[in-house]
């Protein structure tokens, strides 16, 4: 009578099927840390880059040509494939003049061009606006004419301090195959001529 050979594992097989578990347990954690650290790491990098004035002024000067009344900086820029974007103010801790330039893509799909401008807008722009006037008239940028938008009211950087005069100029066009948005944002007492004089000097660069 032949008895039958079944598989029974010996208390050595059991030991190491438990470690090869762990193994991969321990090795898909150690991915997962290396991942976020990396995410992270990148992130700050990202941060730190669209901070950075002199790179923030490059990606502005790749967009349009400009001429500040007085010296400048970049607060805030990000290239990123084709869509870019930088927003430029004067030298102060209370910036009375702003520059706002965005170039994207027109591809006839959802982009992020929208998302673009109005987290760069939340950044340059932050503060309160009253509008009391609004107008829109022809303006020549880049060999054609396009719809000039101005808005005057009063501004404030903070809701507490006390509203001051401004003036807002804003294009939105289509050039050479791209989507261009430019918002000029000045204010003080001079306002009106500070925001003419950076209008005036804008030129448009017709290839990205």
């Amino acid at each position: 009578m032949t008895q039958s050979s079944s598989t029974v594992p010996t208390s050595s097989t059991l030991p190491t099927i438990s470690v090869h578990w762990l193994e991969i347990v321990a090795i898909s954690l150690g991915s997962i840390g290396l991942l976020g650290a990396a995410i992270v790491g990148l992130g700050h990098k990202l941060q730190t880059n669209m901070h950075q004035a002199k790179r923030v002024e490059n990606i502005a000067h790749s967009l349009i040509t400009y001429q500040f009344p007085h010296s400048a900086q970049g607060l805030i820029g990000l290239s990123i494939g084709a869509e870019s974007f930088a927003v430029i103010a004067d030298r102060t801790n209370n910036p009375n003049l702003r520059l706002f330039v965005q170039a994207s893509p027109v591809d006839g799909v959802e982009r992020s061009s929208l998302l673009v401008r109005e987290y760069a807008l939340g950044a340059g722009w932050r503060g309160n606006w009253e509008i009391v006037q609004e107008e829109t008239q022809p303006f020549l940028y880049c060999h054609q004419m396009v719809s000039l938008e101005t808005s005057r009211g009063r501004w404030s950087d903070t809701g507490k301090e006390e509203p001051r005069p401004a003036i807002e100029y804003s294009i939105d066009t289509t050039i050479d195959g791209y989507d261009q948005t430019i918002r000029i944002l000045a204010t003080g007492t001079n306002a009106e001529s500070l925001a003419q004089d950076l209008l005036k000097s804008i030129q448009c660069r017709e290839k990205y």
